[in-house]
């Protein structure tokens, strides 16, 4: 490379430095080229910016050995969260995490410079990228998987104003310098800013907060912002204040121990050395933790509020009065606008005196940021649905459905940012990554409901899975062997014994999403039945879905007709639930199979229930048993003999202990859960004593009872009667 041109990649360097310093933004600059040529702009980049910090992540170059520039892997990005960086750069060529990227840009201040290193942009598309991997589906290999998500990046790179471009084959475009220091948000005074403050909407967050632990109870804050605005910040700065004013104890939650690590770096700042002691007062625990043992607190927090399922949040809601919820608008770890329409609802019934504070003003660059513009667009963080203007005028009748193919959701961003917006309000965890996932994906299907007017209200997203080769079969049924992208049917051989699973077609419901504005009309259930006409048009054996078990969502998959056939071992950290895997035959082998399946899930669960699922919810366990019945109903196991009733009878009457009569008891439990028409008191005390065998004390607890004598009195009476209804019935 010739001097001048080294001397030319230094001066744009400065240049855009200089003109981010001015704006208080910051500024994208994109190389494109081969690896060796960005090295050699990386090397010259470094030194240009001689005083101040770089991050390289993805690379560590060999011409940097004597430089400062700290290297990180990718995935190490999230780590990073809460501090702040005056210049990154960012190698392509080492993989596009794009979750990574979308985290990391967040981290980067005002005058800073962040550098995307990448292939030329007419080869991008056909690069190996390393990230290729995260989306391989067995038999696939490496150069099978698309470039369409970087196919669309490139496009948006060339067409966009908000970054400038500098690419080995000559092209050169640098972005105006836009200077926007003197322009304030509308409405917004000339209100000075207290430290430790950065903003107005942070000050507004901390009289929030306070407001909620020194006002009336009941009256719950929900802080909202995009991200870059504070807002952990200012949960930390709240916290410790009221730590120094005498507060006892604070607790804050968030999904993981990692997403509150802002919240304490803050709290810590502002707490002290003098006073590091009072951080014993501040304690974090996980949501399914919380939940489960609802510790005393006088102010709960709950950060990154959309990133945890709305049957927690309202959990927390009802046992405690004095919460704030805070969480991230449109950001690389959730979203809160399907928090907001989710969650509005449930505040609107137990606390309808909440209050709402929308935090606007960034804290570390200045607004309408080029950066955070472009990465919002590249990213879909700000993807929405269509507009439905009268969404009564919506019916199942009226509307059209058809898959979608990544090739048409490439060349239609409209049809892509709808599509994504309803993912995005539908689930807790859509992520970036899901974006790209759905445009490169080697076994991903995406169908859609369209209206009247060709807009989107509902889509479906699955997976084909199985049709894997007879010599992978032992080593998948012994668990020596896995692979890539065939959850169902592996979990169906190795966790429950059926080699034969990994034949049959399978496709599994990734997600599914209604338009919040045309729910509750029958569209899920269209969908659906759209679905499974397609899949038995193309010869499928059958459907499946894997989810976060709630009794609401195992009644919808139920009244599809999909019948339960394993629950998870473990707690979800994130969601508080155990996963549940369901199915729907469409052939007759797949009958035979899902038939056998069922039946070994309700074998497994007699003793399931009583260790790894002890702590199963009782709804959760009703609405299992209640999809079980027919098969109970049909196996001996839970049939009665004579000598069976005449125990039973000689319990129901008192003269024998429930202990000395638990086998034939705990048949009925099962039966009488299956039939269902059972009140919530008696359905928990069927599970949480007779099912999972929790002790006396703990059901007495649970159900609100006197004592024990009530209890037991109470089970009797329970089996007596069931037992009455279920012999006159047969």
């Amino acid at each position: 490379m010739s001097k001048q041109t080294i001397s030319t990649t230094c001066e744009r360097v400065l240049s855009l430095k200089s003109a981010a310093r001015l704006s208080g933004h910051r500024r994208l600059l994109v190389c494109a080229g081969d690896a060796d040529w960005c090295e050699a702009q990386v090397v010259e980049m470094v030194q240009a910016l001689a005083g101040e910090s770089v991050l390289l992540i993805g690379e560590d170059f060999s011409g940097l050995a004597a430089s400062d520039a700290e290297v990180i892997a990718a995935k190490k990005c999230l780590s990073r969260l809460g501090r702040e960086h005056q210049n990154i750069i960012f190698s392509a060529h080492a993989g596009f995490d794009v979750d990574a990227f979308g985290a990391i840009s967040g981290t980067l201040c005002a005058g800073g410079l962040m550098v995307l290193l990448t292939p030329e942009m007419d080869q991008w598309p056909y690069f190996h990228d390393p990230e290729h991997r995260r989306m391989l589906v067995y038999p696939q290999q490496f150069e099978d998987v698309s470039g369409r998500y970087l196919k669309r990046l490139s496009q948006i790179i060339e067409a966009s104003d908000q970054l400038s471009l500098f690419t080995q084959a000559g092209v050169v475009r640098i972005e105006e310098p836009k200077n926007n220091r003197d322009k304030k948000t509308p409405g917004e005074k000339d209100e000075a800013v207290i430290a430790p403050c950065k903003s107005r909407s942070q000050m507004k967050a901390l009289q929030g907060i306070h407001k909620v632990l020194r006002g009336h109870r009941r009256r719950p804050l929900v802080l909202t912002a995009d991200r870059g605005r504070g807002k952990s910040a200012s949960l930390g700065i709240a916290a410790a204040q009221l730590l120094l004013e005498g507060v006892e104890q604070i607790t804050i939650t968030a999904p993981s121990r990692s997403t509150a690590d802002v919240f304490f770096q803050h709290a810590v700042k502002v707490l002290g050395e003098e006073n590091e002691a009072l951080l014993n007062r501040l304690q974090f625990i996980a949501p399914d933790d919380l939940v489960q043992t609802l510790p005393a607190t006088q102010l709960l927090l709950v950060d990154e509020a959309a990133a945890i399922p709305t049957p927690l949040l309202e959990k927390m809601l009802t046992h405690y009065s004095r919460i704030v919820y805070a969480t991230t608008i449109h950001g690389y770890e959730g979203t809160g606008r399907g928090f907001a329409i989710r969650f509005r609802k449930v505040l609107d019934s137990k606390t309808p005196q909440w209050h709402e504070l929308r935090m606007e003003e960034p804290v570390r660059w200045q607004p309408e940021d080029p950066l955070e513009s472009f990465v919002f667009k590249a990213l879909l963080l700000n993807a929405v649905p269509a507009v439905i203007d009268q969404p009564e005028s919506i019916s199942p009748e009226k509307c059209t459905f058809r898959q979608i193919s990544s090739e048409e959701l490439l060349l239609n961003e409209d049809l892509l940012s709808q599509l994504f917006g309803l993912l995005v309000l539908a689930h807790y965890q859509t992520r970036p990554f899901d974006l790209r996932h759905l445009l490169d994906g080697g076994n991903i299907e995406v169908y859609g409901l369209f209206d009247g007017q060709h807009r989107l209200v509902a889509i479906v997203l699955a997976a084909r899975e199985g049709d894997i080769e007879s010599f992978l079969a032992d080593d998948i049924w012994m668990g020596r062997r896995r692979v890539r992208g065939h959850l169902l049917p592996q979990s169906l051989s190795n966790h429950l014994g059926l080699p034969d699973a990994i034949y049959l077609k399978g496709l599994r419901v990734i997600r599914i999403a209604v338009h919040p504005d045309c729910q509750r009309i029958g569209l899920g259930r269209m969908l659906l039945d759209k679905l499974q006409q397609d899949a038995t048009h193309k010869k499928i054996d059958y459907l499946g879905t894997l989810f976060g078990a709630t009794d609401d969502l195992l009644k919808f998959w139920g009244d599809s007709s999909y019948v339960p056939v394993r629950v998870g071992l473990t707690r979800d950290a994130a969601s508080g639930t155990h996963s549940a895997m369901m199915l729907k035959p469409l052939s007759c082998s797949a009958k035979r199979l899902i038939h056998k399946a069922h039946e070994k899930c309700l074998a497994q669960l007699q003793w399931l229930l009583m260790d790894e699922l002890k702590g199963l919810d009782v709804e959760v366990v009703a609405a299992i048993l209640s999809m079980m019945e027919p098969i109970m109903r049909a196996s001996e196991n839970y049939a009665l003999s004579c000598d069976n009733q005449r125990e039973l009878t000689s319990f129901t009457e008192g003269q024998r202990q429930y202990e000395n009569c638990i086998d034939v008891i705990k048949r009925v439990a099962f039966r009488v859960l299956g039939a269902g028409c059972i009140d919530n008191v008696d359905a928990t005390l069927l599970v949480r004593r007779v099912i999972q065998n929790h002790s006396w004390h703990e059901v007495v607890v649970a159900c609100n009872f006197s004592g024990e004598k009530q209890a037991r009195q109470r089970l009797r009476e329970l089996i007596s009667v069931k037992n009455r209804l279920h012999l006159s019935a047969s």
